[in-house]
């Protein structure tokens, strides 16, 4: 058994990722008595800060101690001097510091160093992103002003090691107001506010000026002898909340590993670490940093079945393992990741914890939703009456790279639960099945200490209001049952929005002449594989005319549709677009619910053809949804030109989902 030392206890992803390995033991360094992690430790302590001189000789002491012989150094600002300790720690204690050789880390570490070092190499031209460093307040303005001058917007973050979001983007005062009057603030900064705090910035790290940029974000965590990969993920990041949740996708991008052997070739790091890398708007990556060091997200590697932990201990056993040609990840594996906060159990509460936790985790068997399930999800969707979007099959699937739904049969139901994906709070939905209050309260006597082991608040969500009276009746205390109008589907008859006839559709007759006046000559066509490319490039263009990053979850779609691409031939979905000149200007996705309703999940129009968006509208319901009595077309997410365009379509009623807190 090996005992490892972590010099940060509270990144629960190694954690994880070592205690799924087995036969290891872990101590940890804390720095408070609440550190919240402390209960996955088999050892904790808290430590000096890293610079104190007190900090190794307090290390080599619990060294001794706990006879550690692997350190695995996690602080970043730490690394470098780690890597200078090493060959004494190693010497004095017996133990092996995980790292590169201090002059590899001294340039990794420190994001100017990296790029300046890693421009040398021709074959990495393409992917150094322009940077500027600056040591005060003067230098700061006119980096900007380098790059505003050439309308190119841009960020700022510290040389070495990380705030919580990453990164400040500098953006107009006016853009800033904007974001501040929505709450949305934590990710911006301004000239305004950076000039008004003047000197009294703290420059001690100094900060790096470089291009904001748009596109995917790439991570790859590489285990490495020497610059050589032997087992790697790579990774698209599909949403981040506050550094403290996530959720990625593994790839097997030949670019991106190119472009990691190259950066290894230039800088031949050894153990585990992280590549990071962000595209352009062009869609070119560029090199954002290194972490020289094993990463929380190192857990993702273990859940997408090559664990680059135990690839780590392998390669400690018997390097010759490993052959020329390195382990990738396999593809397509979607993985949400959560920082975690835990009760810390005591002496008189721990039994009854362990039993919580083997009842609740080992009786009940969670599958993730993939298109093969689609027949059985229906089995038990056609047996609910309901309306609700959220509870049919595509939307749930479409979403799925976000809140990673489980789900389980129970009671002859269909239970599903998240974690809610950083979005949201953890959730279970309303069952979906023939319902009662008998079988409804055995559901949640089985489910809430599922929820209560992982430390999740209890909630059931999406539940339609022909159910909320059976909810209240059980004896189960609730603190509070709610609905909210954002997130109401609006319901339309369908023959209204195929006809628009009626004087209160007259604008949108209005609006559908103007439209065929000015372009006879577009065409409708059913939606089929062969304008997919043509449709996401739309997506990318709605999303640059509005200035939305791409790839921001809570903002753009585009993950979902591309998702629901990728899976179209075996989702049974239905949908239209309109191309003019050979261009596609629209589209909708949509899918059939119960017999007599439809659902459009997805719609994008080119708001340059005036009337487009009456058009599209018009003919997915006469082309695509023919036979249907009634059309839900989704949420409007309290967003007032959304809400005011639903509106105008004169929905019939407004189907409301309620959520109960327990």
């Amino acid at each position: 058994m090996h005992t490892v030392l972590l010099t940060d206890g509270e990144f629960t992803g190694m954690i994880r990722a070592l205690r799924d390995h087995g036969d290891v033991r872990i101590v940890g360094f804390v720095f408070s008595e609440q550190a919240a992690h402390r209960a996955f430790l088999d050892a904790s302590y808290i430590a000096p800060d890293w610079d104190d001189p007190e900090y190794i000789p307090f290390l080599e002491d619990v060294i001794r101690k706990e006879k550690v012989d692997l350190v695995f150094p996690i602080v970043t600002k730490s690394l470098e001097l780690m890597a200078s300790k090493a060959p004494e720690i190693k010497a004095h204690t017996g133990a092996t510091v995980i790292t590169s050789p201090e002059d590899l880390i001294h340039i990794a570490n420190n994001k100017d160093l990296l790029l300046d070092h890693l421009s040398s190499s021709k074959a990495l031209a393409n992917v150094i992103p322009a940077h500027i460093v600056a040591r005060n307040i003067g230098e700061l303005l006119e980096a900007i002003q380098h790059f505003e001058k050439d309308e190119i917007a841009c960020i700022m973050k510290p040389v070495c090691g990380e705030n919580r979001d990453g990164f400040l983007k500098i953006v107009s005062d006016e853009e800033y107001r904007k974001a501040f009057s929505e709450g949305n603030t934590s990710l911006l900064t301004t000239k305004t506010i950076l000039t008004m705090l003047g000197e009294t910035l703290d420059f001690t790290v100094p900060m790096l000026v470089m291009p904001y940029l748009p596109g995917q974000e790439w991570d790859v965590d590489i285990l490495a002898e020497n610059g050589r990969i032997l087992s790697c993920t790579i990774r698209k990041n599909l949403g981040m909340i506050g550094g403290l949740s996530a959720c990625t996708e593994t790839s097997d991008s030949p670019v991106i590993y190119d472009i990691c052997e190259k950066i290894l070739h230039a800088l031949p790091l050894s153990n585990i670490f992280c590549l990071s890398l962000k595209e352009d708007a062009q869609g070119q990556p560029q090199i954002l940093e290194i972490n020289p060091r094993a990463m929380g997200s190192i857990y993702v590697s273990t859940l997408a079945g090559n664990s680059l932990v135990s690839a780590f201990f392998r390669y400690l056993e018997n390097q010759a393992s490993f052959s020329e040609k390195p382990e990738i990840t396999l593809a397509g594996k979607v993985v949400s990741l959560f920082f975690d906060v835990l009760k810390m159990p005591d002496a008189s509460d721990s039994e009854k914890s362990n039993t919580n936790r083997s009842e609740s985790g080992d009786s009940l068997t969670w599958k993730r939703l993939t298109p093969a399930c689609r027949k059985e999800y229906l089995h038990y969707y056609d047996l609910t009456d309901t309306k609700i979007t959220d509870l049919t099959f595509h939307c749930r699937y479409a979403w799925d790279a976000v809140f990673a739904i489980e789900y389980t049969i129970l009671e002859d139901c269909l239970v599903q639960i998240s974690g809610g994906g950083g979005y949201t709070s953890p959730f279970m939905l309303m069952p979906l099945g023939s319902l009662n209050a008998e079988n409804l309260t055995r559901i949640i006597e089985k489910v809430r200490p599922v929820f209560e082991a992982r430390n999740w608040p209890f909630r059931i969500c999406s539940i339609d209001e022909k159910y909320k009276d059976m909810f209240l009746s059980l004896s189960f205390p609730i603190r509070r049952c709610t609905f909210e109008r954002d997130s109401s589907d609006y319901l339309y008859d369908a023959d209204s929005l195929r006809n628009l006839m009626g004087k209160k559709y007259a604008k949108k007759r209005n609006h559908l002449k103007h439209f065929l006046e000015s372009y006879p000559d577009h065409e409708y066509l059913a939606l089929e594989p062969s304008l997919f490319p043509a449709c996401l490039d739309l997506v990318r263009s709605w999303a640059a005319q509005k200035e939305l990053d791409l790839y921001d979850n809570s903002k753009s779609d585009y993950l979902m549709i591309e998702r629901i691409f990728r899976d179209w031939e075996q989702l049974d979905l239905r949908g239209g677009a309109i191309r003019i000149n050979g261009k596609i200007v629209s589209f909708s996705i949509g899918s059939l619910g119960h017999s007599d309703t439809a659902y459009i999940h997805f719609e994008k129009a080119d708001t340059n053809y005036d009337g487009l968006p009456v058009a599209q509208c018009k003919y997915i319901a006469a082309s695509a949804f023919s036979d249907v009595k009634y059309i839900n077309r989704e949420e409007d997410l309290g967003m007032p030109g959304l809400r005011q365009s639903k509106e105008s379509y004169n929905p019939i009623a407004l189907v409301n989902k309620y959520k109960i807190e327990y």
